[in-house]
């Protein structure tokens, strides 16, 4: 009989503070599992798939990938930190409420009404991104890069720190609130008086 680390397929499990800490991981099937307090810290995961999966108050700093993806995934109250997201297979369907994504990239993905609540995502990489209809609100974006990203009738109310050109990225419908907006008028030729 395999214990549940030898399996390939986990579907509707609960793993509940395990630390997987820089472990590699191959072959796994991940379906509508839910992962509560774990470390995954520095895990490399290879030909794996999470579908409909929950991380809850888990540590995923540094993950690596290889032929891996992520359909309908929810990250809560977690630490994200660092991740190369890019480097996912398709499809890349994750959403992140009160968490902290600093420092990882998104480059290149679509992420098309992702969501991004409340949470910290300082230095984080939106690249050449398609984030039309995703969701910023409360979320802090100190140095993020917005680069011939697609922001169309994306939501930024309540978020903080961004800094995105109005040239070079689509923002056709987008929600911003003030005082944040202001942002927009220093990448204008003009000069601001008080």
């Amino acid at each position: 009989m395999k214990n549940s680390e030898e399996e390939n397929i986990h579907y509707k499990k609960k793993f509940e503070n395990i630390i997987w800490e820089e472990k590699n991981i191959t072959g796994k099937n991940f379906d509508n599992c839910s992962f509560y307090k774990c470390s995954l810290k520095g895990c490399f995961f290879e030909d794996c798939v999470f579908e409909k999966c929950t991380f809850q108050e888990c540590d995923l700093s540094l993950i690596k990938f290889k032929e891996t993806s992520f359909s309908g995934v929810q990250i809560n109250g977690s630490k994200a930190i660092g991740i190369l997201w890019h480097t996912t297979d398709n499809p890349l369907s994750v959403n992140f409420n009160n968490s902290r994504i600093s420092y990882s990239s998104f480059f290149g993905r679509n992420l098309k009404k992702a969501q991004f609540i409340n949470c910290i995502a300082d230095e984080v990489d939106f690249t050449d991104c398609n984030l039309t209809h995703a969701d910023f609100a409360g979320t802090d974006l100190k140095n993020a890069i917005f680069s011939n990203t697609d922001i169309t009738v994306a939501n930024f109310v309540g978020a903080v720190n961004y800094s995105i050109n109005l040239n070079n990225n689509k923002t056709q419908k987008a929600k911003f609130s003030l005082p944040e907006a202001l942002c927009f008028l220093y990448d204008l030729d003009i000069i601001l008086v008080e």
